[in-house]
């Protein structure tokens, strides 16, 4: 068995780190970037954010000794402070990923684990984030739920209500 390790990511692991991103997304969607374009974007916006101690990012990585194998990304923001009791520190988790020959061992569950230890250990109300249609039942088996009190406005919704509303104004009109 592969011997792997948890550990934060470092600013050498960025290259390796954007190519599993596009690894990643391109295993269930059609990628509209070239690889190379894609790799060096991703790698120049992950080097300034996954620095050492840079908050409000962090990234643990899977590594075997030769290659990284999974990623979880987090980001941690805030709500304006409230005057009543009401939490204001929340972590979106992102780019959870291990490599196909590497699932099924439960690695993934390790490094959410970490994820959420780290954000249990910084007061954090709720973790959110968006599941893909086959990742759903695993993280329902780690207790998350979809919830009942967000909504979200897409910018499709945001392009078409612009459209019936006239070509002169934009934004949304919040009196409609």
């Amino acid at each position: 068995m592969v011997r792997v390790r948890i550990r934060l990511a470092r600013s050498v692991d960025c290259r390796a780190l954007a190519e599993l991103r596009y690894r990643f997304r391109a295993e269930d969607e059609l990628v509209t970037e070239t690889k190379s374009r894609f790799v060096r974007r991703c790698t120049s916006w992950m080097k300034k954010r996954f620095r050492a101690g840079s908050c409000p990012w962090r990234c643990w990585v899977f590594d075997d000794g030769k290659r990284l194998v999974g990623h979880v990304c987090v980001q941690l923001f805030e709500k304006i402070p409230n005057p009543v009791n009401e939490p204001e520190l929340h972590a979106y988790i992102t780019n959870f990923y291990v490599i196909p020959e590497m699932r099924d061992r439960g690695l993934g569950k390790r490094l959410l684990n970490k994820a959420l230890s780290w954000c249990r250990a910084r007061g954090t109300d709720a973790v959110i984030l968006w599941p893909s249609t086959a990742s759903k039942s695993f993280y329902r088996q780690c207790g998350f739920v979809a919830p009942s009190d967000i909504f979200e406005l897409r910018p499709v919704v945001l392009r078409s209500r612009s459209r019936r509303q006239g070509a002169s104004r934009t934004g949304i009109d919040i009196a409609s």
